[in-house]
């Protein structure tokens, strides 16, 4: 495992800006000529890498309930993607989720302005109470989406998906001209733009805490890793942490988690972000980084207590 937090998270910073490079140019890139660039081919719905598929599992249970048959490499790019949030937990939300880049810079910004520091005052129980009540929001959104695209035949979740918009802007910009091109450029990032707009107002990262359908299915699915099985987890280690009362590890986690659990934050809304780590380094280092298997039997969300 990488040693510095701080290199974690420059890394997956330089993956966030790259990722977000790569959809702008990928329209040019893929243009049929003498130089086509192939290794690289779709958007974030159906991504095509070297050969590989990755899908959005949403939008391949959408295509299933609308009484189709997913094609057979949607199909196998949403397991593929699955098991990658299994594995690694939510890694595409905080590594390559373009709205999600945007919300942290606008997290940080807002944070830096009003001079946020320390812990938050909150209960662990309200905060476990107030997740849960958030993730059965989203839960909800995504059921009633299922319903109207089966009802419909028309994905309705797919124009909530922000990372599937934002990837297929740089495509319409490319295929669009004249007056046309601005209204459905407009239109496309109307709905980030708005959201982004909220977050900087109210804070709190709104639309991946309360809103995002894709985090339902690989939050899920990062839950399900068994606690005896090798995979990405952050632990922490009581007798290492020399924080009396203050909490700079829970001040630096944009989501409101609290990483000061044996099993660390719960994997099914933690995205890996690596941010806690990086906070935690200047007091003790309690906090660490573990791809083994957690053997500890503790609370549905992983093991150990609190929020």
């Amino acid at each position: 495992m990488i040693s510095s937090p701080a290199i974690y998270v420059g890394m997956r910073r330089c993956a966030q800006t790259l990722t977000a490079l790569v959809f702008c140019l990928l329209p040019w890139l893929n243009a049929p000529g003498a130089h086509q660039f192939t290794l690289i081919s779709g958007s974030l719905f159906a991504l095509d890498l070297g050969g590989l598929p990755f899908a959005d599992p949403v939008a391949a249970l959408q295509v299933a309930v609308s009484g189709f048959a997913p094609a057979s490499r949607l199909l196998l790019g949403a397991v593929l993607s699955l098991g990658l949030a299994l594995l690694l937990g939510r890694v595409f939300c905080s590594w390559i989720c373009p709205y999600g880049f945007f919300s942290e810079l606008v997290s940080s910004l807002r944070r830096r302005a009003a001079g946020v520091s320390g812990g938050h005052g909150e209960p662990d129980s309200r905060r476990r109470d107030r997740r849960d009540a958030a993730f059965m929001g989203r839960a909800g959104i995504v059921l009633l989406g299922l319903v109207g695209a089966a009802a419909l035949g028309f994905p309705l979740l797919s124009l909530l998906s922000m990372p599937g918009e934002l990837s297929l802007v740089p495509l319409l910009a490319w295929q669009e001209a004249g007056r046309a091109a601005g209204l459905i450029l407009l239109s496309a990032l109307a709905l980030p733009v708005a959201a982004l707009a909220l977050e900087a107002l109210g804070g709190g990262r709104f639309w991946c805490r309360y809103v995002c359908p894709q985090s339902v299915l690989l939050g899920l699915a990062a839950r399900c890793l068994p606690q005896v099985t090798p995979g990405l987890r952050v632990t922490w280690r009581a007798s290492a942490c020399t924080c009396k009362g203050e909490t700079p590890c829970r001040a630096a986690c944009s989501l409101a988690l609290n990483p000061r659990r044996a099993a660390g934050p719960p994997r099914r809304d933690c995205v890996m972000c690596g941010d806690c780590l990086k906070a935690c380094a200047a007091h003790g280092g309690a906090l660490r980084w573990s791809l083994r298997a957690a053997f500890r039997h503790g609370s549905k969300d992983g093991g150990g207590n609190g929020g």
